[in-house]
């Protein structure tokens, strides 16, 4: 889900009526323009659109919160308008699966390093798994536990997760800028994280515990896509 918050100032005027067009039919994700022009009696009119692509490629609705003020200053008066447009999230692509009261997960069963991962899942419109609870954890297990085993048992044991010091040293955050204290888990392993300066990525063992891990270390990994 994302939001927009748009500022618009425009001088006060009495607005006729104005008619609502459909959108094009190949409108891009998100789209603002404004216009002005004079009505029939002669009245500066001033028009802001806010066009989304089709809604068949959102989960959800698109919500739209309007507000306002007047300021005057002498002989004029100005209207401030604040426009809030939050758009649901895109809907999941293949193989993810649903999971109630979380959102949409996919286990990639491939061995790659940090960054990869991170990139992977937002071309699929999703972000790398960050824990929010012990409920997550657990439902995202049991998606781990059906999969094959793979090479060795770091890279079974292991998946990457959202969460980097790279900012700064030993505290880290998630991939939205959330301290790992505030996003609602934070189980580390005992004496973790402990690895230094060159070790500035995490991830999650089969226990639940995290732990520092290098950037460059090829694990397999979850996208999710929160409701």
């Amino acid at each position: 889900m994302f939001v927009r918050a748009i500022l618009l100032y425009m001088g006060l005027c009495s607005c006729a009526s104005m008619e609502l067009q459909c959108a094009p039919s190949r409108a891009s994700a998100f789209q603002l323009s404004i216009t002005s022009r004079r009505n029939e009696s002669g009245i500066w009119v001033a028009q802001v659109s806010l066009d989304h692509g089709p809604s068949d490629e959102y989960n959800g609705i698109w919500h739209v919160d309007v507000d306002h003020t007047t300021t005057k200053c002498e002989r004029s008066e100005t209207v401030h308008l604040v426009a809030t447009v939050t758009a649901p999230s895109l809907k999941p692509g293949p193989n993810y699966e649903f999971l109630p009261e979380l959102g949409y997960y996919k286990f990639h069963p491939i061995t790659v390093d940090w960054n990869v991962a991170r990139e992977t899942c937002m071309k699929e419109g999703a972000h790398l798994l960050v824990l929010n609870s012990e409920k997550e954890f657990q439902a995202v297990k049991k998606i781990w536990d059906r999969q094959p085993k793979l090479t060795n048992d770091w890279t079974n044991d292991y998946l990457q997760v959202g969460l980097t010091d790279h900012e700064t040293e030993g505290q880290f955050y998630s991939i939205f800028g959330e301290h790992v204290n505030t996003t609602g888990y934070a189980i580390w392993k005992a004496g973790e994280p402990n690895s230094g300066t060159g070790v500035n990525c995490a991830a999650v063992n089969r226990g639940g515990e995290l732990y520092d891990s290098y950037c460059t270390r090829k694990l397999a990994f979850v996208c999710e896509q929160k409701l």
